[in-house]
């Protein structure tokens, strides 16, 4: 059973007229990431927006999104080792405060990653749940 098919050959029936369906499939390993850097990427955003509201407006909203906030902290320590968390926590409350290339340096044991992106964290991630 192919989704894409079936999809589109109800849109050919319901409308009778040719459909051209085009999109891309994901391994189950490109949705992983796709969803970890949709998800770090909106709470990162979510995180600026509200320093962005208690600087411009000087509106302290944290009683509101405390609760939201360790909800999703719950989420991740419950998902991720403890050395993923403290890296994902990182890249969400601080990495946009970096300034120089040397703010972007994560350092695992001997090993240094340069995390600019949610990618670039998705692939430390990785390695650090692998150990």
């Amino acid at each position: 059973m192919d989704p894409k098919k079936d999809f589109k050959k109800f849109f050919q029936t319901m409308f009778n007229t040719p459909v051209e369906i085009q999109g891309v499939t994901l391994t189950p390993q490109e949705l992983d990431r796709k969803n970890f850097t949709t998800f770090v990427n909106n709470y990162k955003t979510a995180v600026f927006r509200s320093q962005e509201i208690q600087e411009k407006f000087n509106l302290d909203l944290w009683n509101w999104e405390d609760m939201f906030a360790k909800s999703l902290e719950g989420l991740i320590s419950y998902s991720f080792t403890p050395e993923s968390v403290e890296v994902i926590l990182w890249y969400v409350y601080e990495h946009t405060l970096a300034e120089e290339e040397g703010d972007y340096v994560v350092t695992y044991g001997e090993d240094e990653y340069i995390i600019k992106t949610a990618d670039d964290l998705y692939d430390l991630v990785l390695l650090l749940e692998e150990e």
